[in-house]
Parts: structure tokens; sequence; C-alpha cells
């Protein structure tokens, strides 16, 4: 039954693609996003939730 509703629907061959296009968009920007913010950044923010709050707050002052 669903399969005949979907054939009657014209042009429905469309959404597919647009689906696949959003979806490699979505992880190639996500790919450069994380390229350019390099390795420094993210070593950083791993080491934030082990770090004393005194501090984050000297660092913050300075």
């Amino acid at each position: 039954m669903y399969k005949n509703v979907l054939r009657a629907i014209e042009d429905i061959g469309i959404y597919p693609s647009i689906s696949l296009i959003l979806f490699f968009t979505f992880f190639v920007v996500m790919l450069i996003y994380l390229i350019k913010k390099g390795k420094h950044h993210w070593d950083d923010a791993a080491r934030l939730p082990l770090e004393d709050d005194k501090m984050n707050y000297n660092q913050s002052e300075q």
C-alpha cells in the first residue's frame, strides 16, 4: 500500500539525491572544521575537566 502511494508522487526520486548530498556535505564540513581547529585545541579541551578550578580562575584573570 505505501509503495503505491510513494510511486504516485511525482518527482519523488529527487529526495534520495538531496538526502545524500546533505549527508555528505555535513560530514565534509565537520571534517574541515576539525582539521582547522588543530590538535592543540583538542588537547586543551581534553584537559579542561581534569584541571583545578583555581587554575582555570587564575588563567582567566591574565
